[in-house]
């Protein structure tokens, strides 16, 4: 596919046939849902990537953004290429079932009766979906593993996809979010909808909440316009007080994280105790301008998916809360300003359709601050996992030391 065709929602013309800079492309355009990019072409554009993969080409510019694919062999102005061969090679390799609606070799139900661990593998995560479906009248038979994250998370042969809380989560935050499910639902706001039965269900100190799946084309990134769109919607909500919406406790977590965590070392310890005590003080002292209400508390794109008939849905529901909505605005200027993961035209867009630039606020390098350094707490949760993670980790905290650069931080 040519240049024209990558750059078409920029604004340009589409052509047939064109050469760039010695690059041969070939074909013109063509819709993903009817033909595949030619194997043998020199170049592959993101556009080409997503025909082959059966995605939309804002996905595949998602997955870039976010390190979820391979590095573009060459970049020409705005215009990212891949050898063919190694698109085709990552995505026959790829280890995770339904990433971008991919099947994989181990999707059924894990039916393992002896698994003693206590992480929630994919043979655990089997036997609690079994038992959890059973309580609320679900057949689990066919269902795929998704992914192990924070959740374990199935998609069932019925429309409907299931999340597996590790031991020990919070019920009552469980519960918050379903609630939070069926009152969106009520003022028809495009969340993701909670089933319609009795949850949470509790299987062995493990959470599990069903929720109606979206499409069965895997994770399709909703657009930043989108994002904004619904954002402005959410915060001109007013929330029930039967929802008993908790206040936005920024930091909730990140003293525990930092505390339990046994791979950080002692100074690294001692610095980001006393970067988290600076961070709390400087919070106290924020004057936020917009009013306080209804705030998703993790309002980024990744939060935001297309269902199958390409309009926007919000999931991950856990973090509602009642608190200032730059805490959600936040996100995307970061995006735009700190990593590079969003365009300067697409943070434009996002100010104009929600009707404020966070970047004029004077809060806004406190708020960014803050949140740049909550990400770096979540990271070192994972830092055990792989020296890869790890690497990311140190990276991060010596970016907070020394104030370098966020733009080669890799998004988790």
């Amino acid at each position: 596919m040519c240049f024209a065709d990558v750059v078409a929602y920029q604004g340009y013309a589409r052509s047939a046939d064109c050469t760039l800079g010695g690059l041969h492309c070939h074909n013109g355009t063509v819709p993903i849902d009817q033909a595949k990019p030619d194997p043998s072409a020199e170049w592959w554009t993101t556009s080409e990537v997503a025909a082959y993969l059966g995605l939309r080409v804002a996905t595949v510019s998602s997955y870039r953004m976010r390190g979820q694919m391979p590095e573009p062999d060459m970049t020409l102005g705005r215009t990212h290429v891949w050898r063919p061969s190694k698109i085709i090679a990552w995505h026959e390799a790829r280890p995770r079932p339904g990433v971008g609606g991919r099947p994989g070799h181990d999707d059924a139900v894990p039916t393992v009766e002896n698994d003693d661990s206590t992480e929630l593998s994919p043979a655990k995560a089997g036997l609690i979906l079994q038992k959890a479906c059973a309580a609320v009248g679900l057949d689990p038979h066919g269902a795929r593993l998704l992914r192990v994250g924070s959740n374990a998370v199935f998609r069932l042969t019925a429309s409907v996809v299931a999340r597996i809380s590790r031991s020990g989560a919070s019920v009552d935050q469980a519960r918050r979010a379903v609630a939070v499910a069926r009152w969106l639902e009520s003022v028809d706001y495009p969340a993701v909808r909670a089933v319609d039965v009795d949850q949470p269900v509790i299987v062995d100190q493990h959470v599990v909440t069903f929720w109606d799946a979206l499409s069965d084309a895997g994770d399709q990134y909703a657009t930043v316009r989108e994002v904004a769109e619904v954002l402005a919607r959410l915060h001109a909500l007013t929330a029930p007080d039967s929802l008993r919406l908790p206040a936005l406790a920024p930091f909730e977590n990140a003293a525990h994280r930092i505390e339990v965590n046994d791979w950080l070392s002692p100074d690294d310890r001692a610095f980001l105790t006393g970067k988290l005590a600076e961070l709390q003080d400087k919070y106290s002292r924020l004057e936020f301008v917009l009013p306080p209400g209804v705030i998703h508390g993790d309002a980024s794109i990744g939060n935001v998916l297309q269902d199958y008939r390409g309009n926007p849905v919000v999931i991950d529901l856990d973090g509602f809360a009642i608190g200032p909505r730059e805490w959600d605005v936040v996100l995307t200027a970061m995006y735009y300003d700190s990593f590079g993961w969003h365009t300067r035209e697409e943070y434009e867009t996002f100010v104009q359709i929600y009707g404020f630039d966070i970047m004029t606020w004077p809060g806004y390098p406190v708020l960014r601050e803050i949140r740049e350094f909550l990400m770096v707490t979540w990271v070192i949760q994972k830092a055990g996992e792989s020296e890869q993670i790890a690497a990311e980790a140190r990276k991060r905290i010596a970016a907070l030391r020394t104030g370098a650069s966020r733009r080669d931080w890799q998004p988790y």
